[in-house]
């Protein structure tokens, strides 16, 4: 038969549609990730930036207003500014979680309902990223390697909680057993990821330095960085789950609705 006459296959199915997701590698786990962070830029940068550049703007606010004040209203003050941003670090955690999950499945990017889920869910990410926290924490204190396996190892924890409801040690021991038969594959897109964002920073902090450009820059750092990092978890996650267990994009989607 002719190359004329033959019919070229249709592509692999992905989780935008209904079949069965297809095992990627390192480069084409990335580039996934890329087009849809292209696809989706402004919703998925508007996800991180509605708080991050406020809270980064109150931060420099307080530093600059009460320096120099009395011990106990710094404190206080201190104090007050680092509860809110530790709260909305969780909060801002699911939601560009749950955004970037979304856009894997082909679903429009809703901030507004990004934050919805992620504020009625924050008691269960505050718990499963403590809970990861601290295990990675004890690892890196008794020894150092043990901690960076054990961040690889419970890398996938919160996407196990926004798309399938695992909470606490469950998140963590369905992030363990998913990782621990790819763990080098895992290594490999975590550490490439990580050096493209690095570069990315660095990139930005070259631009100057002084307390405004400072602060200007490693706020679009992070507006700019954390989407294309989560959707990096997730895809990886994605991944992790289709070379076990054969995860369909129909499948994705119903566990998505489920924890909604």
């Amino acid at each position: 038969m002719s190359d004329a006459g033959m019919i070229p296959p249709p592509p692999p199915p992905s989780a935008g549609g209904g079949g069965q997701i297809p095992s990627r590698g390192i480069g084409d786990i990335l580039s996934a990730a890329w087009n849809l962070y292209a696809a989706n830029a402004a919703k998925l940068i508007g996800v991180v930036a509605i708080y991050v550049v406020p809270l980064a703007l109150l931060s420099a606010l307080v530093r600059s207003l009460f320096d120099g004040s009395g011990l106990f209203i710094g404190l206080f003050v201190g104090a007050v500014t680092i509860g809110i941003t530790f709260v909305m670090a969780f909060a801002v955690m699911g939601a560009v979680t749950r955004a970037a999950a979304a856009a894997t499945v082909g679903d429009p990017v809703d901030v507004e309902g990004s934050y919805k889920w992620a504020f009625s869910h924050l008691g269960g990410i505050f718990v499963v990223a403590i809970l990861a926290f601290l295990a990675i924490l004890a690892g890196l204190i008794l020894f150092v390697i043990p901690g960076l396996i054990i961040a690889i190892m419970l890398g996938m924890s919160v996407p196990a909680y926004v798309v399938e409801g695992k909470e606490g040690t469950d998140a963590l021991s369905r992030s363990w057993d998913l990782v621990k038969g790819n763990f080098w594959h895992a290594v490999g897109v975590l550490l490439v990821t990580g050096l493209l964002t690095s570069i990315v920073s660095q990139a930005l902090n070259a631009i100057g330095s002084g307390f405004v450009i400072d602060w200007i820059t490693d706020t679009l750092g992070n507006v700019l960085v954390a989407p294309f990092s989560a959707l990096v978890g997730v895809l990886l996650y994605v991944d992790l789950r289709a070379k076990g267990e054969g995860l369909t994009g129909e499948m994705l989607r119903t566990q998505l609705g489920r924890t909604a």
